[in-house]
């Protein structure tokens, strides 16, 4: 009887990937199964789905992240309040003052802006 290298009764035998004379390594996949269906993702993860490293623009082991205004690859310049503090409550009034309360640009009859001032004789017109 031949083993399968044609040797007279010898010790040679296909492993399990096939090979003869082969330790069963040559055709594992990534989780140890022979001829198993596992194969490493983009990740370096065995039978992963390639998600695990991915930054917030969906780069496989980018560089990109989440800045201070929950913007992927931004520059926490978008959410800045007048006051440059970033998802701060402040804005700008009528009067343009960041933070202000309307009152320093009114007129003398309280609207911001208005046209009515007082004249020489102390009258609102």
């Amino acid at each position: 009887c031949l083993d399968c290298r044609g040797v007279p009764n010898g010790p040679a035998a296909y492993d399990v990937c096939d090979v003869c004379g082969g330790d069963s390594s040559s055709c594992l996949d990534c989780a140890g199964v022979p001829n198993g269906v596992r194969v490493y993702d983009v990740c370096d993860v065995c039978g992963g789905d390639g998600s695990s490293c991915l930054d917030c623009a969906g780069v496989p082991n980018g560089a990109n992240a989440y800045d201070l205004c929950d913007v992927c690859a931004g520059d926490s310049s978008t959410c800045l309040d007048c006051a440059g503090v970033p998802n701060g409550p402040l804005v700008y009034d009528a009067c343009d003052v960041c933070g202000g309360d309307g009152s320093t640009c009114v007129d003398c009859a309280g609207q911001p802006n208005g046209p009515r001032v007082i004249d020489v004789c102390d009258a609102v017109s």
